[in-house]
């Protein structure tokens, strides 16, 4: 039995015309999975209704409503944070119901351009907005995880190959499938596998992409090269993009992986691999100042804890000083990124 929707309530958000009453019933059709098939056929018939003598018969809605069901999904998770976390999570939210009428009607306008467009032509994309992480199911039933300010691309119905685009950083626990093999193409390198779990970081702020192989097996090639390197478990492979070299070593996965179940693990790190990290996990710019100890490193494990938490540990246990710097206003009139410096005495 189909859970009902109202339809009237939807009608009224799509125009403009809607109260926070129906903002609020519109989000909660959004999350409910029991909902999806009564929505999708709601959406499909006001599709229609926009021009019934051009619009096709066979329009499909997975690409747009898989956006929207992670921009959802990304809600509910973060409303499980803190006080800050939570007025994000906010805007985030009445963002993402803005976009709703704006994804329908920029969907009607380019299937209006190609009538012919096929589904398994059709690609979405996830986004994990700065300073979050959300979790993604692809269309064969492989699950991952994508991390701060990343975003994956892949098409909403795999063909004979499952290829995804990733910029940023993810965590996939891939299905096996002998006949059709999994591909990541991470700037100009390409990651194949049947079924295995790993991470890859391939930030674009960064000429080195990271590999690193929880379990089952891997294979990596140039996108323009013939070569290619196998991994094992407990490998991690770091490419360089500048000189097309591989540097393997031998690691604990976990280590690169534990952002998953939200904690930053750090394992003999140098200061400024730490900054780094705390930069894109907290969504700020982090000057790591060194002239004294360069070789300054850091074993610790932090879960939910706040920016002001970890940076005083940190003050505890080694000999740094910080600075959380005013948050500044750029010429449009929007805060830029809080900035923290910390100086290694």
């Amino acid at each position: 039995m189909k859970e009902k929707i109202d339809k009237e309530q939807l009608r009224r958000f799509f125009s403009g015309a809607y109260s926070e009453e129906d903002t609020s019933g519109v989000e909660e059709v959004f999350q409910d999975d029991s909902r999806k098939e009564a929505l999708e056929t709601f959406l499909l018939s006001e599709w229609h209704r926009f021009d019934e003598t051009t619009m096709a018969q066979d329009k499909n809605l997975d690409h747009i409503l898989h956006k929207l069901y992670y921009k959802f999904q990304h809600q509910q998770e973060r409303k499980k944070e803190g006080l800050v976390i939570r007025l994000w999570n906010t805007y985030s939210r009445v963002a993402a119901l803005l976009l709703i009428p704006l994804a329908l009607t920029l969907a009607f306008l380019l299937q209006q351009d190609d009538q012919q467009l096929k589904v398994s032509e059709t690609w979405a994309e996830i986004e994990a907005p700065l300073g979050s992480r959300v979790k993604f199911t692809l269309p064969d039933g492989s699950v991952g995880w994508l991390n701060s300010g990343s975003f994956l691309t892949y098409p909403i119905k795999f063909g004979n190959e499952r290829n995804v685009k990733l910029t940023g950083e993810a965590f996939f626990d891939i299905k096996k499938d002998p006949t059709k093999p999994f591909n990541v193409v991470a700037t100009d390198l390409n990651i194949s596998v049947l079924g295995t779990r790993f991470n890859v970081a391939a930030y674009k702020d960064v000429n080195e992409i990271q590999v690193v192989l929880e379990s089952g097996k891997v294979k990596l090639n140039h996108i323009h090269g013939k070569n290619e390197v196998d991994m094992d478990p407990n490998d991690k492979i770091i490419y360089n993009s500048d000189t097309r070299k591989l540097v393997r070593s031998k690691v604990d996965p976990y280590k690169y992986s534990s952002w998953t179940e939200g904690k930053l693990v750090f394992r003999n790190d140098d200061i400024a691999v730490v900054g780094k990290r705390l930069g894109r996990w907290y969504n700020m710019d982090v000057e790591v100042r060194n002239e004294k100890n360069r070789d300054l490193r850091l074993r610790a494990t932090f879960e939910n804890e706040a920016i002001e938490e970890v940076l005083r540990l940190l003050k505890i246990s080694f000999p740094i000083e910080y600075e959380v710097e005013k948050r500044k206003m750029d010429l449009n009139g929007k805060y830029e990124k809080r900035k923290v410096i910390i100086t290694v005495r």
